[in-house]
């Protein structure tokens, strides 16, 4: 995903700050990821006004995502389905500094309640930090189908390679021979507060946490 000259395998980010440079870039693409926290005053029929515009300059074959933030993901998951978009990049870097462990369950209820796998509706986790084998696989468990971070380096073959060779070694801990076998059920919260937080079950209860039994 990047901001400006895009590949012709990148997702271009469309901001409104060099919004109408990204228009003349739509085409060089496999797709564009459109920000709707950055056009607040815009409501949902004005947004899908824009994207229309913006449509006409993609061909065909091109992805078009939204991204909006993990404190208004039950809205951004309603404009992908309503819209008919590919999928969702959700932002958790949440402005009121909740944790990274609270958008797992958010993500997971926000993506069941809108059905957005039955749509066929791609989600993605924005973070801040280049993730570890095991912040890829709560992503998965959380019902993401990737991570969007920056690179420790840029070494993007060894990354990729050592992430892995990671992940197998995670994978047969857990005792699941596909990636897209996890789930939140191979998840363990090490101490009370992640489990309150998250809704995972609190290790050595084998449970959630009475208040999230409920959503269960």
């Amino acid at each position: 995903m990047v901001c400006s000259n895009p590949r012709k395998q990148d997702l271009l980010l469309v901001k409104e700050i060099g919004l109408s440079d990204s228009v003349s870039s739509l085409g060089d693409c496999s797709g564009m990821v459109f920000d709707i926290t950055d056009f607040p005053g815009l409501n949902d029929a004005e947004i899908e006004a824009l994207l229309v515009s913006l449509f006409s300059r993609m061909s065909e074959s091109s992805l078009v995502f939204l991204r909006g933030s993990v404190d208004r993901i039950e809205h951004l998951f309603r404009l992908v389905v309503e819209l008919k978009m590919d999928g969702a990049v959700v932002d958790c870097s949440s402005p009121n500094g909740s944790r990274l462990a609270s958008t797992l369950p958010r993500i997971g209820l926000a993506s069941k309640a809108m059905s957005l796998a039955e749509h066929g509706k791609f989600v993605m986790m924005e973070i801040d930090e280049a993730p570890s084998a095991k912040d890829l696989l709560i992503a998965v468990a959380a019902g993401c189908h990737a991570v969007v971070a920056p690179l420790r380096n840029d070494d993007v073959e060894g990354c990729l390679d050592e992430a892995g060779s990671k992940l197998r070694g995670w994978m047969r801990e857990l005792g699941v021979d596909g990636i897209e076998r996890v789930g939140r059920r191979n998840l363990r919260a090490l101490d009370y507060d992640t489990a309150a937080v998250s809704g995972l079950r609190l290790i050595g209860y084998d449970r959630p946490l009475p208040m999230w039994l409920e959503l269960r």
